[in-house]
């Protein structure tokens, strides 16, 4: 799936337009997009087959930004060169930049002005000959100003010599990682041009000139910008003025799984080979192995330390005892053998443990004494004394004590790990279980643990400081012309950021996640689920330890992350391609980026009480009172008081969801109409791709807006906006969305709730229309339902919009009157409850809204204006018991 996955970027989004010169690009010779990988699922595999493609289809020039620190540009640069470069006197067939041999020297990295140099002759050799280049580069200002220069001073002039279109494509690994430019903000901070970020802009200095910036720098050059990452969030919500901006299409990779479709794509596919092969992400996580659980959050806070570490070292001893002929960690220390192949066949996997306390460095090296002071019971402090003189081995002596003293805590891993195998067998159907000791072998467990696991295992300490260990290395260790363990054969990792992108801990089976964040952020804390990726064959060993608030969080970042990848590929399943009109998720507890600041959330319920008080000047208001008359002259009741006073009419048949809504959309306004291809209509079109819905379902398309020219934006109080909302929910009481929350107490996962018992409850909605103590209605439609109306005297604005809302609030004393007073009228908002002599709902912590179960409301008002003329305007009433979801939008967006 790799390669149709890769073949897909190159044919829609590489040449989404055609070939470079064929009169289909873009005025800009530019085209951007992003590619969504999921975390840890393989990214670097797709972006390393679109190169071997790009570069098969002719394309000339393909640049790769890799990270922004040293070790990580180095690993993809040899990752690139060893794949790509896999046929006879490679140096023949393309250019590669850096040179591979000024970084196999063997000594200090060159100078910038080395590393990235060609000169004019080999530059106009290769493009000349058609030989392609091929160029890694560092994401930083001065490394990129160098590969810059060169491309301007040795590629692209000898590419205007050659005269053809030249086209370079720039690939963006983890893109949202400072390639994001928030340029309104800066301009509105005032902030100078010399202090804004410049990674970005020195990004597409590649291709562009800063005197023209906006297109590339020669006629002939043609540019495609494509951004790599896991959490495109910052990417799609940044300013659309960053050329980096995704533009042109959005795609979404997929994983391999226990069920999925290949056509039309979904976020997963089918994989046959079982669960060694799946991708082991948020679903298996936080859903489908809950039951297990794999995520423990009932441990008590002074004890989730030390039973974290023992699930880690028992379960490590169970990798071993599946795998007898292996060497575990501590015999293999000075082992060595003659070929690669032989090590990789001979020594066990490696295993590790991640503690993630902080983002603070010291906060590090103090969990890592207070686990060496745990294995050998030392004081804390001595413990990190030694740990800042680099002690890192684990208490043999020490854990063999709290072994022998309180077996039964560590035993109780192994009936822990049986009962999640059973329960993994069982949820994911699986052809056998996977095999787990028994009590009956805790005697070679207790061996392993001691002899292997324990005095195997060593503390790593991973973050910026300069006395912190090396980055993470599994790589077996080569010493001269012999092979030996990985250096971190079985290790306990203490770190925080670094941890956080683009690193990959092999055999990693147990997590302690302790950080917390008064701003949770759902991009920042994706990336720091290292415990994604491709475990399945000892899925049931593995655990994260959490709070029970961090992973309400982290399901809720799941849940938004499923709903943009669903988005994405609904677009890539239409005739017309990708299209990176999606909508990016946040919820009421998170923020989906802290990289933009112009962010605000909106909702798609339009709370309890909606009023669109927005109406059309009375001569222009005729179609929407014939709709009320009409629909009355069904059959109505009069609300009367006991006085005799009539307060207005109530339709005696109630409307349904699809009803109301469609009620909703016939209203009609002079000077608004946001038509379907808005802002608004985006979100609602991406709700209904998280939804699932297809042109066979009667809730499709869930906005409709009519268009009028040059209308008023009114936002949520827009009835179409309204009646997209009625169709949601009914489109949700048999779906599964990701992404939707429920508007009812206890708030969570529109998937947890019970579907059946939502359907039953379903509310129906009473319409009425309301008489004031204004001017009878003389003339039109509302003048012949047989009983007259009264208009209501209300202010009005400048504009033509109703001042006031609800009104006739019985329990505030305001726009009350004596009679209605007297007789306890509840107020506008449950006029349909005093029609029928029903009890009104207690009011909850919600104020004014009705309870699930309870029916909705629609209350037009006649609104009286001059010369005894009218307009209308109407309320609604929604109850709880609905779906919600909160987009994340740009500010600028909404004006």
């Amino acid at each position: 799936m790799i390669d149709d996955d890769a073949q897909f970027i190159i044919d829609e989004g590489v040449f989404g337009v055609g070939s470079p010169g064929s009169g289909s690009w873009p005025a800009s010779r530019e085209r951007s997009g992003v590619v969504m990988g999921a975390v840890q699922s393989g990214k670097t595999a797709s972006m390393l087959a679109v190169i071997a493609k790009a570069l098969d289809a002719k394309v000339d020039a393909v640049v790769v930004l890799a990270g922004t620190r040293t070790a990580l540009w180095q690993q993809t640069f040899e990752r690139l060169v060893a794949q790509l470069d896999t046929l006879d006197q490679p140096w023949s067939r393309r250019v590669f930049v850096p040179n591979r041999a000024v970084l196999n020297r063997g000594q200090q990295a060159p100078d910038l002005a080395t590393l990235y140099a060609l000169t004019g002759p080999l530059g106009r050799k290769a493009v000349s000959g058609r030989l392609p280049i091929v160029a890694v580069v560092m994401k930083n200002v001065f490394h990129l100003e160098r590969m810059a220069a060169t491309l301007h001073k040795s590629v692209f002039p000898a590419a205007a010599q050659r005269g053809d279109a030249f086209h370079i494509l720039v690939i963006d690994d983890e893109a949202d990682d400072s390639s994001i430019l928030d340029a309104v903000t800066e301009a509105r901070t005032g902030v100078s041009l010399a202090d804004t970020k410049q990674v970005p802009r020195r990004i597409a200095d590649l291709w562009e000139a800063r005197i023209a910036p906006g297109e590339t720098s020669q006629a002939n050059l043609y540019a495609t910008y494509i951004a790599y990452t896991a959490t495109p969030q910052a990417n799609f919500l940044q300013d659309a003025s960053n050329p980096l901006a995704p533009r042109d299409f959005a795609i979404s990779l997929r994983t391999p799984a226990q069920r999925g479709e290949v056509e039309p794509r979904s976020p997963s596919y089918t994989d046959a080979a079982g669960l060694k092969s799946w991708y082991t992400g948020g679903d298996m996580f936080y859903r489908s192995l809950s039951s297990v659980p794999l995520c423990r959050t009932e441990d008590p806070p002074d004890e989730v330390f030390v039973n974290a570490i023992r699930a880690f070292l028992v379960g490590s001893a169970v990798r071993l005892w599946r795998a007898p002929e292996r060497i575990g960690p501590h015999s293999a220390r000075g082992v060595r053998f003659g070929t690669k192949a032989e090590a990789l066949s001979s020594f066990a996997a490696p295993g590790s443990m991640l503690i993630h306390p902080s983002s603070a460095k010291d906060d590090h090296f103090d969990v890592a004494a207070q686990v060496l002071a745990w294995s050998d019971g030392s004081d804390r402090r001595q413990a990190r004394a030694r740990i800042d003189a680099g002690e890192r081995e684990l208490s043999v002596k020490g854990i063999q004590t709290q072994i022998d003293d309180e077996p039964e805590k560590w035993q109780s891993w192994i009936r822990d790990f049986a009962d999640a195998a059973h329960r993994c067998y069982t949820a994911l159907s699986l052809p056998e279980k996977a095999r787990v000791p028994g009590t009956e072998d805790w005697d070679e467990i207790r061996r392993l643990l001691l002899e292997e696991v324990v005095p195997g295992t060593q503390l790593a300490v991973i973050n910026s400081d300069e006395t912190a260990d090396d980055r993470p290395e599994f790589e077996l260790s080569r010493v001269g012309h012999t092979w030996g363990p990985p250096p971190n054969h079985s290790t306990i990792f203490v770190s925080g950021n670094v941890m956080a992108r683009g690193l990959t801990l092999e055999g990693l089976t147990t997590t302690l996640f302790t950080r917390h964040s008064d701003t949770p952020l759902a991009d920042t804390q994706m990336q720091m689920q290292r415990w994604f990726g491709y475990r399945g064959s000892f899925i049931e060993l593995c655990r994260v330890f959490l709070t029970p608030g961090q992973l309400e969080l982290f399901s809720a970042y799941h849940e938004a992350d499923e709903a943009l990848r669903r988005d994405i590929m609904a677009a890539m399943n239409q005739p017309g391609g990708p299209s990176t009109a999606v909508s990016v998720l946040q919820g009421y507890n998170f923020a989906a980026t802290g990289k933009i600041a112009n962010v605000t959330p909106v909702a798609i319920w339009p709370e309890a009480t909606p009023f669109i008080r927005h109406m059309n000047s009375p001569e222009c208001d005729s179609d929407n009172a014939e709709l009320v008359a009409d629909l009355l002259g069904r059959g109505y009741d009069v609300v009367s008081a006991k006085n005799g006073r009539d307060l207005g009419l109530i339709l005696r048949e109630d409307l349904d969801l699809l009803g109301t809504a469609e009620l909703l959309d016939c209203l009609t306004y002079r000077d608004h109409g946001p038509g379907t291809s808005g802002r608004d209509s985006k979100r609602w079109q991406s709700l209904g791709n998280h939804l699932g819905l297809t042109a066979q379902d009667s809730e499709y398309p869930l906005y409709r807006a009519p268009f009028v020219s040059d209308g008023i934006d009114l936002g949520s109080n827009s009835p179409y906006a309204i009646a997209a909302y009625l169709r949601a929910w009914s489109a949700a009481l048999s779906r599964r969305a990701p992404g939707l929350v429920t508007t009812d107490p206890p708030f969570g996962p529109w998937g947890l709730v019970d579907l059946q018992q939502r359907a039953t409850a379903r509310p129906h909605f009473r319409v009425a229309l309301r008489f004031g103590r204004g001017p009878h209605v003389a003339n039109g439609p509302l003048a012949n339902l047989g009983h007259p109306v009264r208009t209501m005297g209300r202010e009005v604005t400048a504009t033509g919009a109703l001042r006031a809302t609800w009104g006739s609030r019985g329990s505030a004393g305001t726009h009350v009157s004596d009679v209605e007073a007297s007789e306890r009228y509840p107020g506008d908002e449950y006029i349909d409850y005093f029609a029928r002599g029903e009890p009104v709902p207690v009011r909850g912590s919600w104020g004014s809204a009705r309870p699930p179960g309870e029916p909705g409301l629609v209350l037009f008002h006649p609104i009286a204006h001059k010369n005894e003329s009218f307009s209308l305007a109407v309320g609604l009433c929604l109850p709880l018991g609905g779906p919600d979801q909160v987009s994340a939008v740009a500010t600028e967006d909404l004006t």
